[in-house]
């Protein structure tokens, strides 16, 4: 069979004239790949030696004539094109799939893991879970670290799609924080995909974080984290607590209150060290309990599950 006719069919469609993979097509290599419209030339003897799936298909008795093209094995995969070029890419450019902290998009690193999880390529899947851990983080300073590189909203629901399909627990109580964050904003923006009760726990959540939560984030605007006798003090911080509810409609409680609103609040050093002090209490304490608001596993669960994974 020579390329041009090799077609194959794609549901009720049967696909023509397939193209080369620009960078993924090796004259000197014995395997041609198809995916959809898409054909790959590469190693038959590398890529088993990578993936373990690929070595037991490649390890089955010699195809057929017709099933050859210019005289190479011919294996036809369900996966998209665009994540094949991605995965044999990552698999053979070095410097195309860096790991960690080098540069990496999201939906490149979905690519990579989801490929590389179903066909058992574990030193790439480790190396896309590095990626994955480090953008959607479980402590609370590499999350702070992190606000100004906040996810796109389609980046956000890529990931949370990709943690369900794999179990990728750990990285869900930040993707679903982030998630609830573009649901304050926009209460219609709820994935169609989604069942009803997914739906509703998400909302559930979303209004939990932006009244109570915050609520609780704001305890340092209290007389009681004041020192006593300030009433200067205690009353720049009484205007500064009212103006701060007004906000949890807008901001989700890590970002409620940031570096800059300390500016603003009129305090002696004395309480503002002392509030301070109360404000990072508050923090941790919601951070901790971040997990349980989306009926998660506590963080040293997750962390468990996460360390497991590298293993």
């Amino acid at each position: 069979m020579d390329i041009e006719s090799a077609s194959v069919t794609y549901g009720d469609a049967e696909l023509e004239e397939p193209i080369r993979a620009e960078g993924l097509w090796f004259e000197d290599c014995g395997l041609i790949i198809r995916a959809e419209n898409t054909l790959f030339r590469i190693s038959r003897d590398f890529l088993a030696v990578q993936s373990p799936v690929f070595k037991d298909m490649l390890s089955l008795p010699p195809p057929k004539p017709t099933e050859m093209i210019d005289g190479c094995p011919f294996v036809v995969l369900p996966d998209r094109a665009e994540a094949v070029t991605v995965f044999l890419k990552a698999l053979i450019y070095y410097d195309f799939f860096l790991p960690h902290p080098g540069y990496a998009t999201l939906p490149t690193v979905a690519s990579v893991l989801k490929m590389s999880d179903k066909y058992q390529v574990d030193a790439l899947r480790k190396r896309a879970l590095v990626h994955l851990s480090s953008a959607f983080p479980t402590t609370l300073p590499h999350y702070e670290a992190l606000i100004s590189k906040r996810p796109s909203v389609s980046d956000v629901q890529l990931v949370l799609s990709l943690a369900r399909d794999l179990s990728i627990d750990w990285i869900l109580p930040v993707a679903l924080y982030w998630r609830c964050e573009d649901l304050s904003m926009n209460r219609n923006e709820l994935e169609e995909s989604l069942s009803i009760s997914e739906q509703s726990q998400l909302l559930a959540a979303t209004c939990t974080l932006t009244s109570s939560i915050a609520s609780a984030i704001l305890a340092f605007l209290l007389p009681s984290a004041l020192e006593e006798g300030h009433a200067q003090c205690l009353a720049s911080t009484i205007r500064r607590r009212r103006n701060a509810e007004t906000w949890r409609a807008e901001f989700m409680p890590f970002e409620i209150w940031d570096g800059d609103d300390w500016y603003q609040l009129n305090v002696c050093a004395e309480c503002k060290s002392s509030m301070q002090r109360e404000e990072r209490l508050a923090r941790q304490a919601v951070w901790d309990n971040l997990p349980e608001v989306f009926g998660l596993p506590p963080w040293t669960e997750l962390e468990k599950m996460k360390t497991e994974a590298f293993e």
